[in-house]
């Protein structure tokens, strides 16, 4: 692999999850699927990632934003019972209180509620038909809840999915390793040829343990890169 080739991979999917990365490149291991997260890879917004939106709003830094979230985002993505992303006060609450801006909770519970839903990419979708029509399994699983799995349901591109998996419908959640190995199990392929696609580092966090091949999207065109790189046909 020439080397400004692995300079552009090292910087598109950040250290760790190059290091996976290029070892499942080097080694030409068998891929038999290729998983994909919803929100933030086809479900996208204009304005970029919610955290990073909210962090701007709560004028909080980035990452301590995020941190707050993934330690109390399982009250909306496990369980049958879990409540809608903008309805789940009592979580967002919690996350606030982490960030010391709990008495901004009541406007902030507008902004999440007034946040456009964003829209499906539809450059996503061209890719996605063409690896269906390639013969690729492809998989969809995503952190939702009850409500939010119901409205991803409704879009006509779950069909060109052979699994569409749901934490709060599965009570387990990326990054746990069950999350993984029943998505696998459903997809009737072992975990070390599985390609799997998501926007959050801490969903991917757990790669390297469970065997799957990470890939941190970013934007279609790199993902188009990265799939190459694999010797995935775009």
């Amino acid at each position: 692999m020439p080397n400004v080739f692995c300079c552009f991979l090292k910087k598109t999917l950040g250290k760790s999850f190059f290091k996976i990365f290029l070892i499942h490149v080097l080694s030409m291991k068998k891929i038999s699927a290729i998983g994909f997260d919803w929100g933030g890879v086809i479900l996208q917004h204009i304005d970029g990632s919610f955290a990073h939106v909210a962090a701007e709003y709560l004028h909080v830094d980035h990452e301590c934003f995020r941190r707050a979230y993934f330690l109390h985002n399982h009250m909306i993505n496990k369980g049958a019972q879990s409540k809608a992303f903008d309805q789940a006060t009592e979580m967002w609450q919690k996350i606030l209180l982490e960030l010391d801006r709990v008495d901004q909770l009541d406007a902030f519970m507008t902004f999440v509620q007034s946040r456009p839903k964003g829209d499906v990419s539809q450059e996503m979708i061209a890719l996605i038909q063409q690896l269906k029509n390639q013969g690729w399994k492809l998989g969809l699983l995503s952190n939702a809840s009850s409500e939010g799995a119901q409205r991803i349901r409704n879009h006509a591109c779950l069909a060109l999915f052979d699994v569409a998996l749901f934490s709060a419908e599965m009570d387990c959640m990326k990054p746990e390793p069950e999350a993984f190995q029943k998505f696998t199990s459903a997809l009737g392929v072992p975990s070390p040829e599985l390609v799997f696609i998501d926007d959050s580092t801490y969903s991917l966090s757990t790669a390297e343990e469970i065997g799957y091949i990470p890939i941190l999207f970013q934007n279609t065109s790199l993902l188009k890169d990265q799939l190459k790189a694999l010797g995935i046909s775009v």
